[in-house]
């Protein structure tokens, strides 16, 4: 039991769960065509540097229990105005952007299954029509909103919820909002991983599991299978297979299809600009009024998997799924972007837990590193609005937190 509780156990359930989803790709329970030999190693190159970047790092920067004395909450300055304002305005700016965008989107007049036939049921007429009737608001919830209270919200796990429970509060209202706003399932998800990670850093931190946590787990899970059973007809045991196993295991075959073929994106090499995803897409917006012909690798790998594909399936099936963190890496630099980035990924992630118990910017880090490693067999994170959101964010926050000082000019004396 105490090895569930170890500092090192997060990081090995990061690799025990990618592990278990690939063995289940090559039984009956997958639907889709079994990934290649090929794939297979591929998939195995990515875990094994994950695993070596973590031993590197376990190995040059140990992690020390001792407890350091800090003034603040691992060094968050809760006690400065400044740094409350902040973090409240962001938290209700968040929800308040999602609420409106909710009320402009007819949610609240509409029925829930009303609601749902109009995002999900006619999806490929929503392609030309804005949610909200607005497109730059439909965008901004995607690329601000939701960013924004992930961001905070993992900043508040990371101080254990110290003088942040009612921003948490809120975070938490932004990511349901933002579910039922799109009618998507992933915002909770990433809700439920949040909360794996954060009960076993309060497990280590106690030495023992805080059961009022776990029963958070569960209500989570209950709401997902609830949703996903309401999206499947009441059909619980489809549902299952839908969307917990075949989101699991599609990507594996996804990857594996484009792989195999010649003519895919994939083999055109973006050399590291697949991986900057949001900062790259920041970048083409910012050139289109200049007619500019610029076009994000990211945006081009999304337009590219939009397209279907046969992967084995009895029917056709529509899933929010493209082609795992492998795709955007292989994509970048071939095998070798496969090795690096998990060798980046596996450093910077055990890094960020070793210091997490003093440092507040290196544990909401790892919360989210952790978090959109397990989400990574689904779609890329690295290509995903909120990654690199949350780093340049947390940047930003850290210069709020410890304030800037201007040098001072000294006086010329008059005599």
């Amino acid at each position: 039991m105490n090895y569930f509780k170890s500092i090192d156990f997060p990081l090995h359930l990061m690799v025990y769960w990618w592990l278990f989803w690939i063995a289940i790709s090559y039984t009956p329970f997958n639907e889709f065509v079994a990934p290649s030999l090929v794939t297979l190693i591929q998939f195995l190159l990515l875990l094994s540097s994950f695993v070596i970047g973590h031993a590197v790092i376990k190995k040059i920067r140990p992690y020390h229990r001792g407890f350091i004395n800090l003034p603040y909450a691992h060094g968050l300055r809760l006690r400065e105005m400044r740094v409350r304002l902040i973090w409240a305005i962001g938290a209700l700016g968040s929800l308040s952007m999602l609420l409106v965008s909710l009320k402009m989107a007819g949610a609240f007049e509409t029925s829930f299954v009303d609601y749902f036939v109009k995002l999900r049921v006619n999806s490929n007429e929503l392609l030309t029509v804005e949610v909200t009737g607005s497109r730059a608001l439909d965008v901004l919830t995607k690329i601000f909103a939701f960013p924004l209270a992930y961001t905070l919200l993992v900043t508040a796990l990371a101080v254990e919820l110290s003088g942040l429970r009612n921003i948490s509060v809120i975070c938490i209202l932004s990511f349901i909002s933002f579910s039922y706003l799109w009618q998507i399932n992933y915002p909770l998800i990433h809700l439920f991983w949040l909360m794996v990670f954060y009960v076993l850093h309060i497990a280590h931190k106690s030495r023992r599991f805080n059961w009022r946590l776990l029963s958070v787990l569960v209500l989570i899970c209950a709401i997902l299978f609830a949703s996903a059973a309401n999206r499947y007809g009441g059909d619980v045991l489809g549902a299952l297979q839908r969307y917990v196993v075949g989101y699991h295991l599609v990507g594996f075959s996804f990857y594996d299809y484009h792989y195999r073929n010649v003519d895919s994106i994939l083999h055109a090499h973006s050399f590291g600009r697949s991986s900057l995803g949001f900062l790259e897409q920041i970048l083409e917006n910012a050139l289109e009024p200049f007619s500019s012909e610029f076009r994000a690798a990211s945006f081009e790998n999304a337009e590219f998997t939009n397209t279907a594909i046969d992967i084995g399936s009895q029917q056709a099936k529509e899933f929010n799924a493209f082609g795992t963190i492998i795709f955007t890496l292989y994509r970048d630099l071939n095998w070798v972007g496969i090795f690096i980035g998990g060798f980046i990924y596996g450093s910077v992630t055990t890094l960020s837990l070793y210091r997490s118990h003093y440092s507040w910017r290196h544990g909401a880090l790892f919360f989210m590193l952790a978090t959109a490693w397990m989400m990574g067999m689904m779609v890329s994170p690295l290509e995903a609005a909120y990654f690199w959101f949350v780093i340049v964010t947390l940047s930003l926050l850290q210069i709020v937190n410890r304030g800037v000082r201007w040098p001072s000019v000294p006086q010329r004396e008059v005599t």
